[in-house]
């Protein structure tokens, strides 16, 4: 093997020339959710089947399905990278990238993490060590790690680098989580202009849009670019996902519907985990919301079945577990329960999510399910400001103060009812339902004249959208 720079000045150890490029490919393809980022894969190792990079990048492949089976894979293809490098020398980037492969199989994301930001303080340009980092502070639920992240390298970048609209796009889902709505956005519309085929950038976008209130400019936004981030990969129904959260906003329950039917749930047995969550967290939703779901949970739960032993995210046992407990398959919920909080005792941090956050979260929605209200706030009330902890964005935790408020009007809790939903309105002023069961609230708490308010601006905001 011999040394080959690619037009970013990054150096790979490979065959020859023509994997380097088949690889510069594949990055482009994975930052862009394309259908054919494993035909790329596949493209590079034909070229050259002991490729370091393109082995290393096969490895995480492997664990971005939060799996168990695809784990061992991952580790079967560490352990051939490892190989390769006792007879050929990798230069100090590709070392980093295998350090960092080889801490994500022992599950240590503190390590894995901080061996690709090491890469970036040496190779900037590296966006590929750029894109994984902003993957894993998102679920480390570290919103200002993951803006800072980015931050420090923009300045080694331009317009003019490969990909650079892509990194525009991730500075501004970044800035959006750290809560910065009038920075992110012109960075994820100058992505978009650059790529309106760029999921990624469209969706940080849909998410300033929802945290903002602004519902019908969100369908607006993510319908009118559709025919563009329709070529992703499954990530498409990701957005899909998000138009049916600015048609709940709206009270606009046969739109959300209509887009679970179509997209939403459409390939669940191809059996991937932001499919599962889209759809879980939105049935979830849509009985919050007071709107019967029939039986689609049945499908979902046929899926989450299959994971009762994963352990590789938190995040994605919770979305499991919904679907467990609204099935009804309370003996496989059960088990799952109990996997969660044994594996809470190993020691690394996804392990101490499930410790702090997940265990009294599962056992939360639990209790909501059977109708113990009271069990609900105990639960959930004491650890909802850690709920970052799980990962996952603002939107998507959403859920869990969406229950605790719902479950709080229910409990013995009616002061604690009436003052989240006072903090819910003032967050979210065009927030229909937080209106409504503010109102509620303020009802059980014998404020009938503020209730009486509450529900006529409940009204105002459903009528603005007629």
């Amino acid at each position: 093997m011999s040394s080959f720079r690619d037009a970013a000045g990054l150096d790979y150890t490979a065959a020859e020339p023509q994997a380097v490029e088949a690889f510069t490919a594949l990055v482009s393809g994975y930052l862009g959710f394309t259908r054919d980022v494993g035909d790329r894969l596949k493209a590079v190792l034909e070229i050259d089947p002991d490729m370091p990079m393109a082995l290393i990048v096969k490895g995480y492949f492997f664990l971005l399905f939060a799996n168990g089976p695809m784990a061992l894979r991952a580790r079967k293809v560490l352990d051939q990278v490892q190989a390769i490098a006792e007879k050929q020398p990798l230069n100090d980037r590709e070392k980093g990238h295998l350090h960092a492969l080889s801490r994500w199989c022992q599950g240590d994301h503190i390590a894995m993490t901080a061996a690709w930001e090491e890469v970036l303080i040496h190779y900037p340009r590296d966006v590929l060590a750029l894109r994984f980092a902003h993957y894993q502070h998102f679920y480390n639920g570290e919103a200002r790690q993951m803006r800072d992240s980015i931050a420090r390298v923009l300045p080694s970048l331009d317009s003019y680098t490969r990909d650079y609209s892509f990194v525009q796009g991730m500075y501004c889902f970044a800035l959006e989580e750290a809560g910065e709505y009038d920075r992110a956005e012109p960075f994820g519309r100058a992505a978009v202009e650059a790529n309106p085929t760029d999921a990624w950038s469209v969706h940080a976008v849909a998410h300033v849009m929802e945290m903002q209130g602004r519902h019908r400019e969100g369908v607006e936004w993510v319908s009118g670019l559709s025919k563009s981030w329709s070529k992703a990969h499954n990530f498409r129904y990701h957005l899909h996902w998000h138009q049916a959260l600015f048609h709940l906003e709206m009270q606009d329950f046969d739109a959300v519907l209509k887009l679970y039917d179509q997209q939403i749930s459409r390939d669940l047995e191809m059996d991937q985990y932001l499919d599962l969550c889209n759809a879980s967290a939105l049935l979830w939703r849509l009985e919050l919301y007071g709107v019967d779901v029939g039986k689609r949970w049945q499908a979902v739960a046929h899926i989450a079945a299959k994971h009762i032993e994963d352990h590789e995210l938190i995040f994605v046992q919770i979305h499991c577990q919904m679907a467990l407990l609204a099935a009804g398959r309370d003996s496989e919920a059960e088990r799952l329960a109990a996997h969660v909080e044994a594996h809470s005792a190993r020691k690394y941090l996804q392990a101490d999510a499930a410790a702090k956050v997940g265990v009294p979260l599962l056992a939360a929605m639990a209790a909501q399910r059977r109708g113990d209200y009271d069990g609900v706030v105990e639960r959930l009330w004491p650890i909802r400001y850690q709920l970052p902890m799980i990962g996952g964005s603002h939107a998507q935790r959403d859920l869990f103060e969406e229950i605790l408020a719902w479950s709080a009007i229910r409990s013995r809790h009616h002061g604690l009812a009436r003052n989240l939903l006072a903090e819910r309105t003032a967050a979210k002023p065009n927030n229909a339902w937080g209106w409504k069961i503010y109102a509620a609230a303020l009802n059980r708490a014998g404020e009938r004249l503020a209730a009486q308010r509450a529900s006529a601006e409940a009204e105002k905001i459903i009528a603005s959208y007629a």
